[in-house]
């Protein structure tokens, strides 16, 4: 499914630029309980100045160090799948069953599409279209001599 045409179809004013953000991370680690405490792992940012109190998130931050943990004993690879990652519109998010009827219906419009010409057809459309405004010219043009002369005919006798 496609997450951003489903919005779409929903809410065809929506920005997605503004409105809605769709992401996919890809696989990421999902840890089993326990194993945070096992992997975590303090980074230096900057060091304190003398006398200062170290502030977390300022001189330091933790995080994982996956390298510790074992795949599949600690942590495991998941694929999370596209998912809406901004939510800015007045209107409330969808859920994952509107999204894909809205899918689906999105799929049946486009399906139901008249299908669109190439240029080489449409232009042969129009190559056809101006013959014929062509030929209903020409004849209008041959009627108007033949009523000319007829006129002609009649002041002249």
């Amino acid at each position: 499914m496609n997450i951003a045409q489903a919005i779409l179809y929903l809410y065809p004013n929506a920005d997605p630029m503004r409105d809605f953000m769709v992401q996919d991370n890809g696989p990421e680690p999902a840890l089993h309980p326990g194993a945070e405490e096992k992997s975590r792992v303090r980074y230096e940012i900057k060091p304190p100045e003398e006398g200062e109190k170290p502030v977390e998130g300022v001189h330091y931050r933790y995080g994982i160090d996956y390298n510790l943990l074992t795949e599949g004993e600690d942590y495991d690879i998941v694929e999370r799948g596209p998912y809406i990652a901004v939510w800015n519109l007045d209107k409330p998010q969808p859920t994952e069953a509107e999204l894909q009827a809205a899918w689906e219906a999105y799929q049946e419009a486009e399906a139901n599409k008249p299908p669109e010409l190439t240029e080489l057809e449409q232009l042969q459309k129009e190559n056809l279209l101006l013959k014929s405004q062509n030929n209903a010219l020409s004849e209008r043009a041959d009627f108007i001599e033949d009523i000319i002369a007829e006129m002609a005919m009649r002041v002249y006798q």
